[in-house]
């Protein structure tokens, strides 16, 4: 009878998901699983947890809400190390304890980072993983200088992106691709505050929270204006094509200009549920409301610039349908709150240092709780 009622409790707490919330966008992981997402040229943020473990518990819904400020830009996982066919990865990853929060900058290229901090809330995870996506966006300060940029960058032989930006810093969807395409695509980032570089460039001005994408082809210095949208999976699939200098510009272009933007449901509620969770935190990240106020101020705005997941600027408006002689600008798919980027304010100054936990007991004979190297409190998000 004994023997049952422990296999009938192993079997429950090997529902390591159960400690996550119903709704989360944390995706958990088995072997195969994690070697497909090391494959990937981006950076991912790994919690490795026990269901039984307490510490894993309370941690888990503030996780959660971290992975929900960084969808879909920094995939977030899970993995169950008291799942026997997890075991061996874990301890092939180094896992000693639980939980222990991983950070793989550039997938299986680079080496990961412990998070060695006791403070396990929702403000710090996102800060940590967003400010160590790796920097490969040259930051282009005058109108002058880009096309010297052009001019240098053309005879290294790669096409090249150019974002032409109202923002003040450079947003994370930008940070993430330059990451992704890095030896691939050379990205550059220009502020273009009130759009008077557009216009020297030959663009419109563009609206407040609009944004451009020129792409230099290889040897180029003349540029053409991505036609697509501007969004994580959007701009991917656009580079992918771009990538080898063989594509038909004009054609790879109008195919990313047709496409249409299709709402899809589950993705508008993560977009609804972002909106709340990066206003709390950016509170969480600040000492106080007044060094809150502050950032904001200094251009750190929680609200950016995103208007869905993984997006510069609002939702783009419908394809214009010819009536006649006429042209009638459709509204939007669909309305949502003024949601904005969610990196907007991950490049401000570091969260402050909170209060350790109590040193924790190990969870069992073979798991315990082990502290990494510190990292640097100053060092720039490039730098792993």
């Amino acid at each position: 009878m004994r023997t049952t009622l422990v296999v009938a409790l192993s079997l429950a707490l090997s529902a390591s998901a159960a400690i996550f919330p119903k709704d989360t966008v944390v995706k958990m992981l088995d072997p195969k699983g994690f070697r497909k997402a090391m494959k990937a040229n981006e950076t991912s943020m790994v919690a490795f947890v026990a269901p039984w473990c307490g510490h894993c518990q309370r941690m888990a819904p503030e996780y959660s809400k971290a992975a929900l400020g960084l969808y879909p830009l920094i995939p977030t996982y899970a993995v169950d190390c008291d799942a026997e066919a997890n075991k061996r990865l874990c301890s092939e990853q180094g896992v000693q304890g639980f939980p222990t929060i991983k950070l793989y900058p550039r997938g299986k290229q680079l080496n990961p980072l412990t998070y060695d901090s006791g403070d396990r809330t929702a403000s710090s995870f996102f800060y940590w993983a967003s400010r160590r996506v790796p920097n490969h966006v040259k930051k282009i300060g005058q109108l002058n200088d880009i096309q010297q940029w052009a001019e240098e960058s053309a005879e290294r032989g790669l096409p090249r992106a150019l974002l032409l930006t109202k923002e003040k810093i450079i947003p994370l969807l930008w940070t993430v691709l330059g990451n992704k395409f890095a030896g691939k695509i050379e990205l550059a980032s220009h502020r273009d505050r009130k759009g008077k570089s557009s216009v020297a460039l030959g663009y419109e001005a563009g609206e407040q929270k609009s944004s451009k994408v020129l792409i230099y082809p290889p040897g180029s210095t003349t540029p053409v204006r991505y036609e697509g949208i501007n969004k994580l999976d959007s701009l991917s699939k656009f580079f992918e094509s771009v990538i080898d200098g063989t594509a038909d510009l004009k054609i790879v272009n109008e195919e990313a200009a047709s496409e249409e933007f299709v709402p899809d449901e589950a993705e508008l509620e993560i977009e609804r549920k972002q909106e709340a969770q990066r206003i709390a935190l950016a509170h969480g990240g600040f000492a106080n409301f007044i060094d809150f106020e502050d950032a904001l101020k200094k251009g750190h705005n929680p609200h950016g610039s995103q208007g869905y997941p993984g997006m510069l600027g609002d939702l783009p408006q419908k394809k214009k349908k010819a009536t006649g002689s006429e042209s009638i600008a459709v509204e939007p798919a669909v309305e949502t709150g003024d949601a904005k980027d969610q990196a907007a304010f991950a490049a401000s100054e570091p969260a402050p240092a909170a209060t350790p936990e109590p040193s924790e007991a190990p969870v069992d004979e073979q798991a315990s709780e082990q502290a990494s190297e510190p990292e640097p409190a100053s060092a720039p998000k490039d730098e792993l």
